[in-house]
């Protein structure tokens, strides 16, 4: 490693320690976008059942992208190279993909008693652990989430899956607003 390299790495870390507030609350727009992806891929099931597994191929793949892009773009913008981070949130979201992933091949495969509301649970759990380990707003946002398994799950009431992506979809409209008032008002996070 060359005087420089060296340089760049202590900059880097000063930077991160003096920045790591920064982005650990979230982005506004990837709030915005999660809601609206989910309440229109939640709404689905109640509406158009047919569209809801070709509609959530793209729209997880594509809105996995586009965090990571927005995630990435913010933090170089910001001057924060934080890459242990940004490998953890990666790793999170992988291993949430990688269950949602397992919960289609159990119901694809007509094994077991496994039902669509396991896409809510483990959507609940993967919102509510990155809320403890990596922003603090998913958290209620996945809390939320399981309220509404265990409603669905015992008492199944109508246009459950509406009711729910209009729950979570305010819950994450509301973070991004309050991130993007927090930002204006330069609050340290």
């Amino acid at each position: 490693m060359t005087d420089l390299d060296n340089i760049r790495d202590n900059l880097d870390y000063v930077s991160s320690a003096v920045r790591s507030g920064t982005s650990q609350d979230g982005i506004p727009a990837l709030y915005f976008l999660w809601s609206l992806l989910i309440f229109i891929g939640f709404a689905l099931p109640d509406l158009a059942p047919r569209f809801a597994a070709i509609y959530w191929l793209p729209a997880s793949i594509g809105g996995g992208l586009v965090s990571w892009w927005l995630g990435e773009r913010t933090e170089r913008r910001q001057g924060i190279n934080n890459t242990a981070f940004g490998r953890r949130y990666g790793l999170h979201w992988l291993v949430s993909g990688a269950a949602f992933l397992l919960v289609f091949i159990s119901l694809i495969s007509g094994q077991g008693e496994a039902g669509p509301e396991l896409f809510l649970l483990v959507a609940g759990l993967s919102y509510s652990l990155a809320g403890v380990h990596l922003e603090r707003p998913l958290l209620y946002s996945g809390l939320l989430m399981l309220a509404c398994y265990g409603g669905m799950v015992l008492i199944s009431p109508p246009y459950a899956w509406t009711l729910t992506g209009l729950v979570v979809g305010i819950s994450l409209l509301w973070a991004g607003f309050a991130q993007r008032a927090k930002h204006n008002r330069g609050d340290p996070q």
